[in-house]
């Protein structure tokens, strides 16, 4: 009797194991996000945060390749669908809570960077970003809508060489991250990190088998590699260097699959089974205790540096996980979860959407 992976629905047979690393990479991938903006919204509200602000720049080059290879890694099934049960099933999902949060981020935004910064406007700070945000997407929530739009091209090109794919996502990823930016972290970090959603897809065995190699020496020696590498350039303020901040992101997906060897723990593995509910609340939790923060005296004690961005983390992965949990108990079950009336509802006997509850 085989045995089948399953951390994302796909394949599924007989007997099947859950592949422990993958969840343990999507938690270590989404608490650095986590922390990363803990960091940035700790420090408007006062917060001296500047060496966590630096160590989110050193670790930057695993926080996302990890998080979009692990997302490509099951998605292969999603090509051998119809355009209209890939909408159904995956991609109606990914649009529906992206407009909801989409709108209650902006609200969460301009009413944290008044409170904070005492800057933003209504129009500006809200009804801008929710009206642009299907085309333009600004705010925090940038990686569900590169999601949707990773699925879509990656059907629309599924009779393309895996090479090609691969070569002209990679010269697009290693130009975006050599510096180029845009108005919109949307368009940003999809060219970015397109290719390694590709890598997730098109090397999933290779990845797997990385990740489940007994060659310990292996991975320590590619941590090692991207944690020089990524040190080197932070120090030396490289990265701008055209094509040297997109191999240390290779390093840093390599990085990613071996330290998810080593923190499968059981706490970070449950988080990293439920991260599309952490990624949808975090930033207004978030901005929500910084408000707080910013009216208070708090962030004058001296240890509150050292101790707040983790402690912030801590309480909006813990928040977001306890809201997804009550939502449905309290008629609120919208919030991750497309209604009839949305366009594309499943036909009956139709495969059923993933729920917004479940990993991305």
């Amino acid at each position: 009797m085989s045995t089948k992976v399953d951390n994302s629905g796909e394949r599924p047979g007989l007997q099947r194991t859950r592949l422990d690393w993958v969840d343990a990479g999507r938690g270590l991938a989404i608490c650095l996000v986590v922390l990363f903006h803990s960091a940035n919204w700790l420090g408007a509200a006062g917060i001296d945060t500047r060496g966590w602000i630096s160590f989110n720049l050193v670790v930057s080059s695993l926080r996302m390749p990890l998080f979009f290879a692990l997302s490509g890694l099951f998605a292969g099934k999603w090509l051998l669908v119809s355009w209209r049960t890939l909408w159904s099933g995956k991609v109606r999902m990914f649009a529906w809570v992206f407009l909801v949060w989409s709108t209650i981020g902006a609200c969460a935004f301009t009413v944290g960077t008044r409170v904070m910064l005492d800057q933003g406007s209504l129009l500006k700070g809200t009804l801008l970003p929710i009206v642009l945000a299907p085309a333009y997407p600004r705010l925090e929530l940038w990686f569900i809508w590169a999601l949707a739009l990773f699925f879509c091209l990656a059907k629309l090109t599924a009779r393309l060489d895996p090479r090609l794919q691969l070569a002209v996502a990679g010269v697009g990823s290693a130009v975006a991250l050599s510096g180029w930016v845009t108005a919109s972290p949307g368009w940003n970090g999809s060219v970015r990190y397109y290719f390694f959603f590709l890598v997730g897809l098109h090397a999933r065995t290779l990845i797997i088998r990385l990740g489940s190699t007994r060659r310990i020496g292996l991975l320590a020696s590619g941590f090692a590699a991207w944690l020089v590498a990524s040190f080197a350039l932070w120090h030396w303020n490289l990265r701008e260097v055209p094509g040297l901040y997109f191999i240390n992101c290779l390093l840093g997906l390599v990085a990613g699959v071996a330290l998810s060897r080593v923190v499968r723990w059981r706490a970070i593995r449950a988080v990293g089974s439920r991260t599309l509910p952490i990624y949808l609340a975090h930033t207004p939790i978030i901005l929500l205790v910084c408000m707080v923060i910013s009216l208070t005296a708090i962030s004058q004690v001296p240890v509150t540096a050292q101790v707040a961005p983790p402690l912030l983390m801590l309480v909006a992965v813990i928040g977001a996980l306890l809201l997804n949990r009550a939502a449905p108990r309290a008629g609120a079950a919208w919030l991750y979860e497309a209604p009839g009336w949305f366009p594309g509802r499943p036909e009956q006997g139709a495969p059923r959407p993933e729920p917004a509850q479940a990993s991305s």
